[in-house]
């Protein structure tokens, strides 16, 4: 059953007024996606689907700190879309109530259902609504996805929907959900001190430590002290040691991990934001997220920060190259900037430059 709500209209910050109508779309195994629409004054020329990445987000997606309207990443996004003619959907993740305090957000009997799977079929019935005549009656259907909204986003290019006229990825992986996460559990730091070698003279110096630690990957944890090295500088062997080091941890966080029950709550009891079954498929999902998307023929443009702290560039293009269409993703580096295309390695708010690049290249695909 696809159902629209009645309208409210708010403002957002920083951007035209966007006339806002609430929905809900009752799922096939009885969940109800709950979101709003960001509306153009005029007649809207397009749909943009906005998928979050890995988090207890609601439709607004808040994922910075500067204590501004802004931090709402997806709210700021669907207004600037909006602007632009173009009609913004934002969702809230299942098993995450809008607008609740942190204490109240999370649902505590939603996490069994909360799964790879549901994830993917949810973005499915907000396409199938959009589409319908009972919904949008969308004709042009744009994807903005951040982070793992490209995984959610892939499976349903298994599941044969109709594609999309674009995707616009924001740190999303092409690498498969295994590979991306080997590369966190395991790479992450050794790539990071290799980013800090100045002179490139394959030895890390403390000194170079300080000057440059915080604009890595690495920086995320937001800790320099594991980065100082006891003798004072850091030599190749020492990087291959770190990485076999952290692989064996990897491979025991798989194995406690791979034993745990599907139905239990992941990270915790009291953190309940997924399903175990959700976080297992990271340890045993080893198709490229590419070899999904390239089911489709839909060009996409790819955004990526050099200081990403959970994805690489190098890696996506290099799991992308030779899978994907000639000419089918369009790269995009920014120099200095995170996961979330902010100033830092993780969190936004989006570089309002970018902000406004991404909306244009969505209002583009419309006939914009």
């Amino acid at each position: 059953m696809l159902t629209l709500l009645a309208a409210v209209t708010v403002l957002h910050a920083g951007a035209a007024q966007a006339p806002e109508h609430v929905f809900a779309i009752s799922t096939p195994d009885g969940h109800v996606i709950h979101g709003q629409t960001d509306m153009p004054q005029g007649e809207a020329q397009g749909v943009v689907i906005l998928v979050a990445g890995t988090g207890a987000f609601d439709r607004d997606v808040a994922l910075g700190r500067t204590g501004t309207p802004r931090d709402r990443l997806f709210a700021d996004l669907g207004a600037r879309f909006a602007e632009r003619g173009m009609v913004a959907v934002r969702f809230d993740r299942r098993g995450v109530r809008h607008g609740a305090p942190p204490a109240e957000m999370l649902d505590p009997e939603a996490y069994p259902g909360i799964t790879a799977e549901s994830l993917s079929a949810d973005v499915g019935a907000v396409d199938a609504w959009a589409r319908s005549a009972d919904g949008l009656n969308a004709r042009c259907v744009v994807y903005f996805v951040h982070s793992e909204g490209v995984v959610h986003l892939a499976g349903r290019a298994d599941a044969g929907m109709a594609a999309p006229d674009l995707i616009i990825g924001m740190g999303a992986p092409m690498e498969s959900k295994l590979s991306a996460l080997r590369w966190q559990m395991s790479g992450r730091d050794a790539d990071s001190l290799r980013m800090m070698d100045e002179d490139g003279d394959g030895r890390i110096t403390n000194e170079e430590v300080r000057a440059h630690w915080t604009r890595t990957p690495s920086a995320v944890f937001e800790r320099l002290d594991p980065f100082l090295h006891p003798q004072g500088a850091w030599t190749a062997a020492d990087l291959e040691l770190l990485e076999a080091n952290q692989s064996a941890l990897y491979e025991a966080e798989r194995t406690r991990s791979l034993a745990i029950a599907d139905d239990l709550p992941y990270p915790s009891a009291s953190m309940a934001a997924f399903s175990y079954g959700w976080w297992k498929t990271w340890f045993t999902d080893d198709q490229p997220i590419a070899a999904r998307l390239a089911r489709w023929s839909t060009p996409m443009i790819l955004h990526y920060g050099q200081i990403d702290s959970q994805v690489r560039e190098n890696r996506q293009r290099a799991a992308a190259e030779g899978v994907l269409a000639p000419g089918q993703a369009t790269f995009v580096s920014h120099d200095d900037r995170g996961h979330s295309l902010g100033r830092e390695t993780l969190m936004g708010p989006v570089d309002e430059a970018i902000a406004d690049r991404m909306a244009d290249e969505a209002a583009a695909a419309c006939g914009q």
